[in-house]
């Protein structure tokens, strides 16, 4: 079957790992580059292969893709195990397949959204009043994951809008964001762990089994402070992908 290919964009990153060429591939925490697992997102196609420390280039746009199944023309696609583009199930969505595969081993032409395919980044912002010394707010909800979409948390940070006080060992201040009864990030601030001061940040502990949100779910936090502790007001941050299912 004919197959062709437009590239969009074009960049390179160094490869932390083995990376063949025609696979989805994304970026490690460290900024490099390696082959997309199963289901992952991803940030482009590889154009050539490497070795670990040499450079990879990565292309999007209209890219071949080397299939790792039968694959329908027309199909939503995402990787497999090794970065290759099967028939999407429940993994993130990586283009549609403009050309058809018999069988793994064939270059498919795929149609990818761009750089960062596999969902839109979002930004989500809940405001927390200047509680009193030692008040708490619980469950307070403040998103839905709307219908037909699903949520994948990258970071949840606290930003600090006043100057914190009375925070201690004795006085702590614990911020909690959950899903129902299920944690998705939360952060115990003492003296050891301050609370930041006004115009900073600071991120809260992710629950990677949590990050993935469903339709329908809604969040919440909750602020429990001990008898002096006053965080003065500040605002909770998601940062995520939104990527319709």
């Amino acid at each position: 079957m004919s197959a062709y290919e437009i590239p969009s964009l074009r960049f390179s990153a160094e490869a932390s790992a083995i990376v063949n060429r025609r696979r989805f591939v994304k970026f490690d925490a460290n900024g490099k580059a390696l082959q997309a697992a199963a289901g992952e997102a991803a940030v482009g196609v590889s154009t050539n292969s490497t070795a670990i420390g040499e450079v990879l280039e990565i292309a999007d746009g209209i890219v071949m893709v080397e299939a790792g199944g039968v694959i329908a023309a027309n199909a939503v696609v995402q990787a497999d195990a090794n970065g290759k583009a099967v028939t999407r199930t429940t993994g993130y969505a990586l283009g549609t397949a403009l050309t058809g595969a018999a069988g793994a081993g064939e270059l498919i032409a795929v149609k990818t959204p761009g750089v960062g395919i596999g969902g839109n980044l979002t930004t989500i912002v809940a405001d927390v009043a200047n509680l009193a010394a030692g008040a708490d707010v619980a469950d307070v909800p403040f998103y839905v994951v709307p219908a037909g979409y699903r949520l994948t948390i990258k970071s949840v940070d606290v930003v600090s809008l006043g100057n914190p006080a009375g925070i201690d060992d004795a006085n702590t201040c614990v911020v909690l964001v959950e899903e129902g009864a299920t944690k998705i990030a939360d952060k115990t601030y003492d003296t050891a762990n301050a609370f930041p001061a006004g115009g900073a940040a600071d991120t809260l502990t992710l629950v990677g089994a949590a990050a993935v949100r469903a339709a329908g779910d809604v969040l919440t936090y909750s602020v429990t402070n001990g008898a002096t502790a006053d965080p003065a007001a500040f605002a909770i941050q998601i940062t995520g992908l939104l990527e319709a299912v």
